[in-house]
Order: C-alpha cells, then sequence, then structure tokens
C-alpha cells in the first residue's frame, strides 16, 4: 500500500486565525470561557447531517463557553487538513470518513490513537466493538467511529414494473435480461459514477464475487489482481455486464451527482447508494423514496455470495484528533466535545436527521423515522455484505479510480488487472 504523504498544492487553511465560528448562542448563566477548539468538519451545508451537528455545536458552546472555530471540509478534506498541518495551522480535530488518504494519518503523525482515550472517557463499552475494530490499525484505533452506514441496491420498483421486470433481479443472468427490458422501454439500468468512488465502491464488488474475504482483502492491499485466478474472474464478470449494456450509457464519464440525478429524476431504474442518501432522496421531492425497494446486487452462478450483496459497515465519518488536539492544553477541550456526540440523544438525533447506523449500544428504533433507513435495519436476512476497498486499498484509491473510469469504458479485463496492479504497488 502506498505510505502517507502530504499533498501539494491545496489551499492552506488559517484555521488558528481564520476559522470560521460556528454560530453560538450567549453562554448558559455561570458558564465562563472555556477555550476554543478548530474543527474541521465532512458534515458540511447541505448535508443531511450538518443541521444535527450545529445543534450539537451551539448547545455544547452555551453550556461550556467553548468556542469551536468550524471549517468545513472540501471535497479533498484529506488534501486540504494535510497541506494545514505542513503550514502549522492544524486543526485540533477531524470530523472525516476513513478512507483514502486519512487511513495513513496515524502512521504518518498527523493524528494520534484513541485506544486510551476509548477507555479513559468511558466509550469502551459504549462503543460496538465491531466499530472499533474497523477503525484499528497497527499503531493503534485511528479515530472513533461515528456514522456507520448500509450501502444497499436501490430499486425504483415502479419502472422494473413498466419495463415488465418482475422483481428485482437476483443473479446476474436475471440483471442482464432486466437491463435488455429497461432499455426497450426507454430505461436506463444501473446508474453509477463510473468516474469516481461510487463506481471504485461498485466495481469491487462485482470484482469479488468469486473470492474469500480474506484473499480479496490481501489483494486489495497488496496486489496480485492478475495472478488471482478468482479475483480475474470476477473482472471478467464485470466486463461482461459493461459489455451486456448492464450500465447506463456513457457511465465512465458519470459523477455520484449524475448518478443520484438520473435515479431520483426517474430516468434509471437502479443504483447502489449508501444509507447517507435516505434523507437526501427525500428532499430531492420527486417521491422517488416510496418507489424505492433495497436489496443486493444480483450474484452470478458459483459466487462465493449465497444471496446478491451490500456493503455494511463503520468506516464513514467519525472523530480523528491530531497532534494538536491532543496537547496538554487542547486534550480536555476536545474530550468534552467529542463525548457529547456520543449521547444517546444526540446519536438519535444524528440517526433522525442522517440515517446514520450508530456505532453505539441502545436501542434507536424510535429515531429511524425515514422508511427507507427502516427497511435498511432489515436487510441482513436478504443480502450477503461483501468486503468494503477503503481501509485495504488506503492511499491507492486515487489512482484505483482512475483505472476504473477504464474498466467501466472499453479497458479489457488483463488491462484492468494489470492497471490496478500497478497502482496498488506504485
Amino acid at each position: 500500500m502506498r505510505r502517507f504523504a502530504f499533498a501539494a498544492g491545496a489551499l492552506v487553511l488559517a484555521l488558528a486565525s481564520c476559522g470560521t465560528s460556528a454560530e453560538e448562542p450567549s453562554a448558559a448563566p455561570g458558564a465562563t470561557s472555556g477555550g476554543s477548539i478548530d474543527v474541521v468538519t465532512r458534515w458540511t451545508a447541505g448535508n443531511s447531517a450538518a443541521a444535527a451537528q450545529k445543534r450539537l455545536f451551539d448547545r455544547f458552546t452555551a453550556e461550556t463557553g467553548i468556542t469551536i472555530n468550524l471549517t468545513e471540509g472540501l471535497e479533498a478534506i484529506d488534501d486540504q487538513v494535510e497541506t494545514a498541518v505542513a503550514a502549522g495551522k492544524s486543526p485540533d480535530l477531524v470530523i472525516v470518513n476513513l478512507f483514502d488518504k486519512t487511513v495513513g494519518w496515524l502512521d504518518a503523525g498527523v493524528t494520534v490513537p484513541v485506544d486510551q482515550y476509548v477507555k479513559d472517557w468511558g466509550l469502551e463499552g459504549k462503543i460496538k466493538p465491531e466499530a472499533l475494530d474497523e477503525w484499528k490499525a497497527a499503531g493503534g484505533i485511528q479515530g472513533l467511529p461515528y456514522s456507520g452506514f448500509s450501502w444497499p441496491l436501490w430499486y425504483n420498483t415502479e419502472l422494473l414494473t413498466k419495463a415488465g421486470v418482475a422483481a428485482p433481479p437476483k443473479t446476474t443472468d436475471e440483471l442482464k435480461d432486466a437491463a435488455k427490458k429497461l432499455r426497450a422501454a426507454g430505461i436506463g439500468p444501473v446508474t453509477v459514477g463510473g468516474n469516481d468512488w461510487t463506481g471504485q465502491k461498485l466495481f469491487y464488488q462485482i470484482a469479488q464475487s468469486f473470492t474469500d474475504a480474506a484473499t480479496m482483502q490481501k489483494v486489495m492491499r497488496e496486489g496480485g489482481y492478475c495472478a488471482t485466478p478468482t479475483v480475474l474472474k470476477g473482472i471478467e464478470l464485470f466486463t461482461d455486464l459493461r459489455d451486456n449494456e448492464v450500465f447506463v450509457d456513457n457511465v465512465a464519464g458519470l459523477s455520484a451527482d449524475d448518478m443520484y440525478a438520473s435515479f431520483y429524476s426517474g430516468k434509471a431504474a437502479i443504483m447502489s447508494a449508501g444509507s447517507w442518501a435516505y434523507t437526501e432522496s427525500k428532499a430531492a421531492g420527486t417521491g422517488i423514496e416510496t418507489r424505492t425497494t433495497l436489496g443486493g446486487f444480483p450474484v452470478p452462478s458459483g459466487a462465493t455470495f449465497t444471496k446478491p450483496t451490500a456493503y455494511q459497515g463503520f468506516t464513514g465519518v467519525g472523530f480523528m484528533i491530531t497532534k494538536q488536539g491532543a496537547s496538554p492544553e487542547k486534550i480536555d477541550l476536545v474530550k468534552q466535545l467529542v463525548t457529547r456526540f456520543y449521547d444517546d440523544a444526540t446519536v438519535g438525533d444524528f440517526v433522525k436527521d442522517s440515517s446514520i447506523l450508530p456505532p453505539t449500544t441502545g436501542d434507536f428504533a424510535s429515531y429511524a423515522t425515514d422508511p427507507l433507513l427502516k427497511a435498511s435495519l432489515d436487510l441482513d436476512g436478504t443480502v450477503d455484505y461483501a468486503v468494503l476497498p477503503d481501509v485495504w486499498i488506503g492511499s491507492a484509491s486515487d489512482p484505483i479510480t482512475t483505472v476504473l473510469a477504464g474498466a467501466y469504458g472499453e479497458a479489457t479485463p488483463q488491462e484492468i488487472c494489470a492497471g490496478l496492479d500497478s497502482a496498488t504497488q506504485g
């Protein structure tokens, strides 16, 4: 796997001096100014979690007098933070996905392990062990998981019925047949961002169809795509689906935004999207959530899986503490803020607002008001869960995505596997 390196050319964040303070109400009676915390967050304006985040920040400042200097993370939040750290303007806390370059932050000394904080802050019995496991690395636990997710296939049942498809396909042969019927009815089949992370995830879901989890993890981490027959067979399955026009036209040039737009508007019948999009689908105002059923990606004959596949995990947004945040003058302030997020009422607020799968113990069913989230919680019996590539491919993610844009185009299985080997070992 590639080692972490500071990015060059990104804008330097003047977090210490130019951070935007979250809107703060007056401190509660008796509260005194308790200093400040510099935070960079992935939950930005327009994200369904931003409102719940703001409510917590406002309450926190009112109750403690501690100011939060908030900077919204850009799409390339990893580059953004790396450049700030290199410029001596490190934030104290980064609210970010465990993905791509952030996987290398602990090794690079940008962030600190949180093993001891889990124990000292009373979170050991609060956070699910399986959630913490996904954030573990050789150097310790990389951060505190918060936003668990389900990542199923979305099927527009109205469009399937219109095209004469009786039910969501469960096998790849049924998927190819459904794609022909959908195209004949003027409807796009599977939409995905062939040019970005959404296409990357769907490719890996298909490519591991014939491979056990341990072997797939090793190949993702070290390479060997061409030399592992079951993985190469999965890549051949992908190109077979592509060549049978299972994906929408010009898929290699599409982004996640294009995917969402085509599915929400009824131009495509199937997409692969995570639970973070449940509330956004309702906000789109097309009523698509009422015509959607959730399931898995169809599997081929002879697959390792016995049921259609989906993803599930806890490598969504979590809390990563920088060396600056772990300093003696900052760590107690960070503790006060982070532990507030794990109060049951706050977790419930995020479940309600942004459809996260809670990383904590407890019953949050009453907060799951979104119908798609409710359906998502019932998926376990109908899907098998594939290996999510994020923590295994690490900082090779960007070059891998570039290779896979070609895979959604016209690249052959051998060209794809060779490209992936090069990207992984480069």
